[in-house]
């Protein structure tokens, strides 16, 4: 069985549950949008809290359930069609790409990289997303774009400090991305990378945006 210091917390337990015993505190980092300027040759990113604004959304929730149904990630009980096509057209009134889901963006690579390096780590793991293969790499390879991970079992990815410190992890069709850790390491690195979103409480789950899971 895989320890779950490298892997993302399964839909079926409270991601603090899930964490037990290897991280004390999760912090879900939200995928910016991203607005097309200047000719389509400018990309602004664009947060979660404009595009409630724009679409008149009640809260982070309905966005949330809204990009899932885009994607058909819930069943018929939990979709909710009208909100989806509601987001895609403000999205394309407005020159918006959605974020994409179940991997890390490249809109905040760069701040997830420098944050490790700021807490001491000049090394990390690229591993896959069963923690069945990692491998090491110098994390400013990473930052400057030099580095080359070829995993066998390509796909999503989870980055991870050598000795488990840190974990940035993503769920397969989830818009977000989960930094774990513990409380002051997660304080500190929100404090020079304001990444949108909000800490887990005991209740949380990957579908924290229907109240519990599918």
């Amino acid at each position: 069985m895989t320890n779950h210091n490298c892997i993302c917390a399964h839909p079926d337990h409270a991601i603090l549950e899930f964490y037990r015993g290897y991280f004390d505190t999760v912090y879900i980092a939200l995928s910016p949008f991203q607005q097309v300027t200047t000719g389509q040759t400018h990309l602004k990113y664009v947060s979660w809290e404009e595009v409630i604004r724009l679409t008149g959304f009640s809260d982070i929730n309905q966005l949330d359930v809204a990009l899932r149904s885009a994607i058909y990630g819930l069943n018929d009980t939990r979709k909710n069609d009208y909100d989806a096509n509601h987001l895609k057209a403000v999205c394309d009134a407005n020159n918006l790409l959605i974020p994409g889901e179940g991997y890390f963006q490249d809109s905040i690579k760069d701040e997830m990289l420098l944050s490790l390096q700021e807490q001491g780590h000049h090394y990390m793991f690229v591993g896959d997303e069963h923690g069945l293969e990692r491998k090491a790499v110098f994390i400013q390879d990473m930052i400057d774009g030099t580095a080359t991970v070829e995993l066998e079992y390509a796909g999503h990815e989870n980055w991870y400090t050598t000795k488990h410190e840190i974990l940035y992890t993503t769920h397969w069709d989830s818009f977000y991305t989960l930094l774990c850790s513990n409380r002051q390491t997660v304080d500190s690195i929100l404090e020079n990378h304001r990444f949108e979103g909000f800490y887990c409480d005991d209740k949380t789950t990957i579908y924290w945006s229907l109240g519990d899971i599918r």
